[in-house]
């Protein structure tokens, strides 16, 4: 089956009720079901996980800020019982189940994921978005260590460059491409609430505006992006309600930013800049919360900025975030686990570093929409529109690629066509047939003890370099598959994540304008619906 033929699919981002017994017991997040009878549960993507971890009752919640087990279930997006599920099947540990053999580790990164491979109970077990897009005995790790940090929350759904679920989709039929886009919606306003969306297999049409700016995924040192999604933040501007417009950045300057949608803020920077937030502003911060939006500045309601907040990136694309969408009411879960907010207080979006790298989380997403392409290595930014109006379009990198007829279950056991029959069918051979096969046997034993001649001397001359090899191991050449980034060699505190204009460093050379863009043609029109390289 032709790839092109494959249509993409959506899911909804939005509120899930966790526990049905508990009123508002709700996380925005993708719904999906594990096990057998289905077990209901909410994910997050992580671009940066090749695996896809669920949480069981052992669920590792931060005891300082999260009181009970029941706001534990309801922020981890319930828990998965592998003991009650008759189609679960638990393995020596994740890579034995079938999946990724390597996670990302970086500074900055969830300090835990280096260890998430072999000290997890490793299985597989029957998963599931809905009744049309389900994967059979899909991998599956369950954290047996606290290595999110405790406030990330929710099952991570592995969307990386190995991703066992958009390889299993793929094989599978139920998508053309390794091509993921998101958009986070927007949330907490009574008018204008949009749910967010992932697409698989393409991106959302009516969801971009404008040009889209495309740059290679970069997993090298020198980003320190775990991601691979690095982008240059040239403004960050204050869109006073006057018409006045102020830029908080130093003069000359760009902050080096990693795109991670999963983080729970719009940005993390620099703590220097909540203090010329404020300054421009004239707002004093109450506290930080500890609440869903973990580490972001407290303000009392009386005396907060109202205005939105546009965010330029080098390359051209200007992201202007409302104000409803990064200054929003405290909110967190309740002991008895129902949402609430407190509308006394709003939470700044903004959290402050040291000598972390910067992060755009996910409400850069309620005004920007993100699509990754595993199988081209890039990811593309747009303007996001947002509005409940939808028209998927398929992307399609490899022109050449099969794709498998559409099941529930990878056929992993595929074998090569039988030929024993075939030989078994044959009634006999001609006397030119036989004389031919006695020449080639001859032939073919000449080859053979000229091939012995020819091991048995290299063979001595390697033992003389025996002792030299076991002093120089031959360095492995992993595959892209793997993971690209070891753990980074320790930066020095002393440097800002603020960097001049003029001494820009990681970047591949991608121009503001997307030279070569030429190649990819995303701005689709009447009914074209299918991107081709």
């Amino acid at each position: 089956m032709s790839c092109d033929d494959i249509e993409p699919f959506q899911l909804p981002i939005k509120d899930v009720q966790v526990l049905p017994e508990i009123p508002n017991s709700l996380m925005r997040g993708i719904a999906a079901t594990v096990g057998t009878p289905p077990q209901n549960i909410v994910l997050l993507p992580w671009p940066d996980l090749n695996n896809t971890w669920i949480y069981d009752e052992q669920a590792y919640c931060d005891s300082t800020i999260i009181w009970n087990g029941t706001i534990c279930q309801v922020r981890r997006g319930n828990y998965y019982l592998e003991v009650d599920s008759s189609t679960w099947v638990k393995a020596d540990d994740i890579v034995a189940a079938g999946g990724a053999p390597t996670e990302t580790q970086a500074r900055g990164s969830e300090q835990g994921v280096g260890n998430l491979i072999y000290s997890s109970l490793g299985g597989t077990d029957d998963f599931g978005f809905d009744s049309s897009n389900r994967i059979n005995g899909m991998p599956i790790g369950i954290p047996r260590s606290g290595w999110d940090h405790g406030y990330t929350i929710l099952h991570a759904m592995g969307m990386g460059t190995n991703s066992t679920i958009l390889n299993a989709l793929f094989q599978t039929g139920q998508i053309g491409s390794r091509v993921w886009s998101i958009f986070w919606g927007h949330m907490w306003v009574d008018d204008g609430a949009v749910d967010g969306s992932i697409v698989f297999g393409g991106y959302d049409q009516q969801k971009v505006i404008g040009k889209n700016y495309t740059q290679p995924l970069d997993f090298s040192d020198n980003t320190g992006c775990w991601t691979g999604m690095m982008v240059h933040i040239s403004k960050v501007t204050l869109n006073i309600r006057t018409g006045e417009n102020i830029n908080i950045l130093p003069a000359n300057t760009e902050i080096h930013a990693c795109i991670v949608p999963q983080r729970q803020l719009l940005l993390e920077a620099p703590e220097s800049m909540i203090a010329t937030f404020e300054n421009a502003t004239n707002t004093r911060n109450i506290g930080l919360s500890y609440g869903l939006h973990w580490s972001a500045y407290l303000y009392d309601a009386s005396d907060y900025f109202d205005g939105d907040l546009t965010i330029s990136l080098s390359t051209g694309l200007d992201v202007r975030i409302p104000n409803s969408q990064y200054m929003v009411p405290f909110v967190d879960i309740d002991r008895n686990g129902s949402r609430f907010f407190n509308t006394s207080e709003r939470e700044l979006l903004i959290g402050g570093l040291a000598d972390q790298p910067a992060t755009l989380g996910r409400y850069f997403l309620t005004s920007a929409y993100l699509m990754i392409d595993q199988d081209s290595d890039t990811f593309t930014l747009w303007q996001a529109n947002p509005t409940s109006d939808s028209k998927l379009v398929s992307v399609v990198t490899n022109e050449n690629a099969e794709c498998g007829n559409r099941t529930s279950t990878p056929d992993s056991n595929a074998s090569s066509p039988d030929t024993s029959q075939n030989s078994q069918a044959a009634t006999g051979l001609s006397g030119g047939s036989i004389a031919g096969v006695v020449v080639g046997v001859v032939v073919g034993l000449g080859i053979l003890g000229l091939g012995i001649l020819f091991y048995l001397r290299r063979a001595r001359r390697q033992a003389e370099f025996t002792q030299a090899a076991t002093d120089s191991p031959t360095p492995i050449n992993e595959s892209r598959q793997a993971n690209r980034i070891s753990e980074l060699p320790p930066t020095d505190p002393t440097k800002s994540w603020y960097n001049p204009v003029h001494e820009l460093h990681g970047s591949i050379g991608v121009p503001s304008e997307v030279s070569g863009q030429d190649h990819y043609i995303y701005e689709m029109d009447g009914d074209i619906n299918t991107r081709r390289v």
